[in-house]
């Protein structure tokens, strides 16, 4: 792993080889983009943190790039299924699951996968993003903040399949997760 270290942010990227397996599927082509784990502290207490995840309505307050979202489907009480997109430039769509779990220690944890839903058909002028894993886990510390920790492997598909795309994305990657985490302490602080 590749790790840096910004203002109380630490961002690690590394490569997965092609034959990688998640979930039963071999990454292929989407092991040219990087997996990204990030990690820092929030001056905030899980149940606030973790209150940011499962209300569809604050997305909008970390996640600059989340122009619509809405639940399809609840597969069981910690389990759905979600539509989101973003706007331009980007216009990507995703199908995502979302799993809720509990961890021991009073930790918690939210899984993500991408997959097609009938509720959700291909729209014209967008692009289906793939992610292979998302997770954020949250752990309470003994002082009342909070220890996030997001791990993600995505492919954006589109533009970002070129060689160049690739390289530009990857770049992204260690920029990214700092921004996101930027912006959660900022929806904190509301």
């Amino acid at each position: 792993w590749r790790h840096s270290r910004e203002n109380g942010i630490e961002v690690w990227r590394k490569y997965l080889p092609t034959d990688t397996t998640i979930a039963g599927e071999s990454l292929g082509r989407s092991a040219q983009f990087a997996a990204v784990k990030a990690r820092a502290v929030l001056d905030a207490p899980l149940s606030e943190v973790y209150s940011l995840f499962t209300d569809n309505s604050r997305v909008h307050e970390y996640n600059e790039y989340c122009k619509e979202i809405w639940d399809l489907e609840w597969l069981d009480e910690t389990t759905k299924v979600t539509y989101s997109s973003s706007g331009r430039p980007w216009c990507r769509d995703f199908v995502t699951r979302v799993h809720y779990t509990d961890l021991e220690g009073g930790a918690k944890m939210v899984v993500n996968r991408a997959e097609e839903h009938p509720q959700a058909p291909r729209k014209k002028g967008f692009t289906r993003m793939g992610m292979s894993i998302g997770a954020n886990v949250m752990r309470p510390l003994s002082d009342g903040r909070t220890e996030f920790t997001m791990l993600t492997h995505v492919n954006p598909g589109g533009m970002a399949n070129t060689q160049f795309g690739a390289m530009v994305t990857n770049k992204l990657s260690t920029e990214s997760p700092r921004a996101f985490l930027v912006n959660i302490g900022k929806a904190l602080e509301r």
